[in-house]
């Protein structure tokens, strides 16, 4: 057994396990072992399993095995069937995809005694995929900070001698009616432009103590009218937990471009008017993080499976009118904040985009000891 210094107190961030050579071997995999019983309960899992799920160690024990790997079924929880599956898992905020393979467990005399399942990540969305994702991000935002400034001087050209022409009709001219409708599509140009500026090169966050439950309602008065013609009625589900919200490290007006982003991809998902539920809250994780999360849902159509990993790609948008930069601005600006943005389908329609913030060790602006 390991022996600590003399007066030294160590606090062990798990109950001890008794010293066993099989056990200390298992918890050493990457792999992660799940052993199930004849009934499919979980018998022993290493250590590794825990931190995949993000669960509290000993927290699977007597679990049933189709708990552990949704949608599995008995005879493959039995280690009948050796062809190994994909289950894709929610662990702390972030999307976990396990590639396991079940084996049957016989005793000595040859029967079945129970399971053991193997499992290894083979991507995490958040940490993983979000990341890559992340990084073609920005190399497509150094190329479109290059083509927006090529675009944008000859654009002031033309509208300027646009408007100079114009300027020399007569009030009754009908070709001025055309010019103006020339001086539109360039101001939409323009407004493209500056998405591209904003995703390219987002402003200098500066970051600060901020508490997001202000900066959302101060978001959501502006847009009280906006709501109000869209025919959306708004649910706010947040005010009784107004006190236990901890503040954030983050920059308070980037912090409001986001929340008045997701607000208006909301209400453009309800184009007959509808819903909009606005909830924040603390995920407290057992194992590592907490987060402030702040979820916008609406009861559109939702978001088609197929389009789900599109959303947040520059320019992607399902609107004739849309530039398809909000996303990819509110995720760049997130990233700077340490958070993230993620999508889901609501059971009963409509879909729900979530903002989570971590939450700092110590709340912000507090001396050091």
């Amino acid at each position: 057994m390991r022996s600590e210094a003399p007066g030294r107190t160590v606090e062990p961030e798990a109950p001890p396990r008794p010293f066993s050579w099989p056990i200390q071997v298992l918890d050493a995999l990457e792999q992660g072992v799940v052993a199930l019983d004849r009934e499919r309960r979980v018998t022993y899992n290493n250590r590794r399993i825990e931190e995949l799920l993000g669960v509290e160690p000993g927290a699977l024990l007597g679990l049933p095995g189709g708990r552990v790997f949704p949608g599995a079924d008995a005879r493959w929880l039995k280690g009948a069937s050796r062809e190994p599956r994909d289950f894709r898992l929610e662990a702390e905020g972030r999307q976990v995809t396990l590639k396991a393979e079940s084996l049957p467990l016989r005793d000595d005399d040859g029967d079945l005694a129970g399971s053991v399942v193997l499992a290894e990540a083979i991507s995490e969305t958040e940490e993983g995929e979000f990341q890559k994702k992340i990084d073609r991000l920005v190399s497509l935002g150094e190329l479109s900070a290059y083509v927006a400034h090529e675009i944008r001087n000859p654009l002031t050209g033309i509208r300027t001698t646009v408007q100079f022409v114009g300027s020399k009709l007569k009030p009754n001219d009908a070709r001025r009616e055309d010019l103006e409708d020339v001086i539109k599509e360039l101001d939409r140009i323009e407004q493209i432009i500056t998405g591209l500026l904003m995703f390219a090169r987002p402003p200098a966050a500066r970051p600060q103590p901020c508490d997001v439950g202000q900066v959302l309602d101060k978001t959501l008065d502006m847009l009280e009218l906006q709501l109000g013609d869209a025919r959306v009625k708004l649910f706010k589900e947040y005010a009784e937990l107004e006190d236990e919200i901890p503040q954030v490290y983050a920059d308070p007006d980037l912090t409001q471009q986001v929340f008045l982003n997701l607000c208006l991809n909301a209400v453009q998902a309800m184009p007959e008017g509808g819903e909009l539920h606005v909830a924040v809250g603390v995920r407290r994780y057992r194992t590592r993080r907490s987060v402030v999360d702040v979820s916008f849902g609406d009861t559109g159509v939702g978001i088609p499976r197929d389009l789900m990993e599109k959303i947040f790609d520059p320019f992607f948008t399902t609107r004739s009118m849309g530039t398809g930069l909000g996303l990819p601005i509110s995720v760049q600006i997130m990233r700077e904040a340490g958070g993230v943005i993620t999508a889901k389908n609501n059971p009963g329609g409509g879909a729900t985009l979530r903002v989570s913030f971590p939450i700092p060790a110590e709340p912000p602006g507090r001396p050091e000891e």
